[in-house]
């Protein structure tokens, strides 16, 4: 007859008897006290009550778990957020920097639509202003995509002054041979007073999920403001 396993000892490698671990449990009564997780993936068990008369413990309990699983998915969400708009942040204050250092208007152009991709992570940086076109084509002059009056307002959804979309519309006239890349985008608007021409930033990326509703616009609004106030500097403009 075979000997019942001393719970002292330890368990086979392979399996773990169940009168073993109710004899481990008897002596170690303070086991879940110990081990407190355990009790969210435990099945607590079900008392006969009779016909039509449900365990309200059980229920209860059930219920107490679906909320803390509910409260840590919340938390972590919280927790990846705060994480990506800190990111978010950090890219801002690099990309303002660097648009705040630049030398003349050339090289604040050059840097608006080549080093902004590689500070902010995108793929493509557009920069364009409204100009009166005499064959009302848009145009690129000097790294400047020049639009025809009009253009800004019609890209702008309820007169905003900064649209994020994912998926984007990706409009051919602002991001030309990459529109077919840009599957989420943020456009921001700019000047339009005192001078300076009403104009557009807008960042494309080739990942939907790049650009997320939700996300905080008083970032890329920040750098729309940056980018005005080095472009009316540039120009001799007010500001």
């Amino acid at each position: 007859m075979p000997s019942k396993p001393d719970p002292a000892a330890a368990p086979p490698p392979e399996t773990v008897a169940a009168d073993w671990v109710e004899d481990y449990l008897r002596l170690h009564p303070d086991f879940l006290v110990q081990q407190p997780g355990l009790i969210d993936v435990l099945s607590p068990p079900q008392r006969d009550m009779g016909d039509n008369v449900h365990d309200w413990q059980a229920h209860l309990i059930q219920r107490l778990r679906d909320d803390a699983a509910t409260v840590h998915d919340e938390q972590y969400n919280l927790v990846e957020r705060t994480r990506r708009e800190r990111s978010l942040q950090d890219r801002i204050h690099a990309a303002a920097l660097a648009m705040i250092g630049a030398v003349d208007l050339d090289h604040l152009v050059e840097i608006t639509t080549s080093d902004l991709a590689i500070l902010l992570g995108v793929d493509v940086v557009t920069l364009a202003v409204e100009t009166q076109c005499s064959d009302g084509q848009a145009r690129v002059t000097c790294g400047v995509r020049c639009v025809v009056q009009g253009t800004v307002d019609a890209m702008m959804e309820d007169d905003r002054d900064v649209v994020l979309r994912a998926p984007a519309h990706a409009d051919e006239e602002l991001f030309k041979g990459a529109s077919s890349l840009v599957l989420s985008e943020v456009i921001v608007r700019f000047g339009g007073h005192d001078g300076l021409p009403l104009g557009l930033l807008a960042l494309g990326s080739r990942h939907e999920d790049h650009f997320q509703p939700g996300d905080p616009v008083n970032l890329y609004r920040f750098l729309g403001n940056v980018l005005e106030r080095c472009l009316r500097k540039k120009l001799g403009l007010p500001h």
